[in-house]
């Protein structure tokens, strides 16, 4: 199996072009994809390995470990890149992971062609993967798309091409209303000097990913490792039991020579519980605090002070709109960090500015990531359930009549799990004013 073997990808790639068997930057990247999809050139509407091999290796993926999953698991391992890092005794339990190779990321991206959140929503393999409890993976599907949109084509290669600066970002991201309001705003709090409108304050910073590293330790949030990311092209996903944050997107001063004195960092906060609507909490904002999370220090050299922004993404808000949070009072003006703060509630076009025609997929994807699985929509094996059906049932109405019967009954199972009738119909009307004595 090549991809697993001990050569990294990069090793590889870095090889053929010193033996020239790139010629330029297309040939470059068609190998990529030709890796990605096990040998094509093109991605396919039904190719579901290609497609998400692509997703992993763009978004970071991790699957569940049954046995359905495994399979899966295993045909990415063996034909689409995907990096197996430990392996018990007779292979019962594997550890793997999408690496963090730009260029593969890159072909990823011309492969999928902004349709990403279709893909994911509407895979049949959705049920083998980690979807993100805290609506992370969604939030960091919209964040990908307004860069995609933002940067210049063909930008992976390591010049001034590639950086995409966070003014644009953020013309991207946003409705072009509110965007104009935050080009004008004024921090929300801020440091001594450093009271000056959004588009100055970040004239000169700009920012570089192209996928996603999940990190495993807070200390990599810290400017002395931010600058490594910017490198490898990747924005943070932080790792489950982490406070305050979900997201962090590093940041450059790009006339600055790349280094921890130059980097600071968009800071995101992700809600997916409805009680989070559209009503600014400042208390997730002080959480994300640059000093106490260790992204910036109170000694050594990396203490130069950089604004920061900070986003609130209450994803399940049933309004939606940006807000900007009220500015400190002016007996409080001064702070220990400058920071400009966003709320974003809800899905929508009035609060994200790219997501166009996928709402649908993006509403269907968080839907399905506050479940702990998918049993009771028969989305399970989704394959053997066809197979079955088009085997046994040959009219449509009879295949309809057996899922729902099917989903029924798997939901008379766990009484009162949720709210459709199934789960609750045991408890009829007609008894709900007797006594528990009868």
């Amino acid at each position: 199996m090549e991809s697993s073997s001990f050569l990294t990808t990069s090793n590889r790639f870095g090889s053929r072009w010193d033996v020239a068997l790139f010629r330029s930057e297309t040939d470059i990247l068609d190998f990529a994809k030709e890796k990605l999809l096990d040998g094509s050139l093109a991605l396919t509407e039904h190719d579901r390995l290609g497609s998400l091999a692509c997703l992993s290796v763009r978004f970071a993926l991790e699957f569940n470990m049954d046995g359905t999953a495994r399979d899966v698991i295993c045909a990415q391992i063996e034909r689409h890149m995907r990096l197996c890092i430990a392996a018990t005794a007779r292979l019962e339990k594997l550890v793997t992971l999408a690496g963090s190779e730009p260029l593969l990321a890159e072909a990823a991206y011309e492969l999928m062609e902004g349709s990403e959140v279709r893909y994911l929503a509407d895979h049949s393999d959705l049920g083998c993967i980690d979807r993100g409890r805290r609506g992370e993976l969604v939030a960091a599907l919209l964040i990908m798309r307004a860069y995609d949109v933002a940067r210049p084509a063909r930008g992976w290669q390591y010049d001034v091409k590639r950086c995409v600066s966070v003014v644009e970002f953020m013309k991207a991201l946003l409705p072009e209303s509110e965007y104009g309001t935050l080009c004008n705003s004024l921090p929300t709090v801020w440091c001594e000097n450093e009271e000056k409108p959004f588009k100055k304050a970040f004239e000169d910073y700009g920012m570089w990913f192209n996928h996603v590293i999940k990190i495993e330790d807070k200390k990599m949030l810290s400017v002395d490792c931010l600058w490594k990311f910017v490198m490898r092209g990747a924005m943070i996903l932080c790792g489950n039991g982490q406070d305050g944050i979900d997201i962090v997107l590093p940041v450059c001063h790009t006339k600055r020579k790349l280094s921890p004195d130059s980097m600071t960092a968009i800071m995101i906060r992700v809600k997916n519980a409805e009680r989070f609507k559209k009503e600014v909490k400042k208390t997730l904002f002080d959480a994300m605090n640059p000093f106490d999370l260790g992204i910036f220090s109170e000694n050594g050299p990396s203490n130069i002070t950089k604004p920061v922004i900070r986003l609130v993404l209450a994803l399940s808000s049933p309004e939606a709109g940006v807000i900007f949070p009220k500015r400190a009072s002016h007996q409080r003006h001064l702070n220990a960090f400058t920071s400009f703060d966003i709320w974003l509630a809800g899905l929508s076009k009035d609060t994200y500015k790219q997501i166009g025609g996928d709402l649908k997929s993006y509403e269907a994807l968080l839907e399905r990531s506050l479940r702990p699985h998918d049993a009771f929509e028969m989305l399970d094996h989704p394959v053997v359930d066809e197979y079955w059906m088009d085997k046994h049932l040959k009219d449509k109405h009879l295949k309809d009549k057996h899922l729902k019967g099917s989903r029924a009954a798997r939901r008379r199972m766990a009484p009162l799990v949720l709210p459709e009738p199934e789960h609750y119909e045991i408890h009829r009307k007609d008894t709900e004013s007797a006594s528990p004595a009868d």
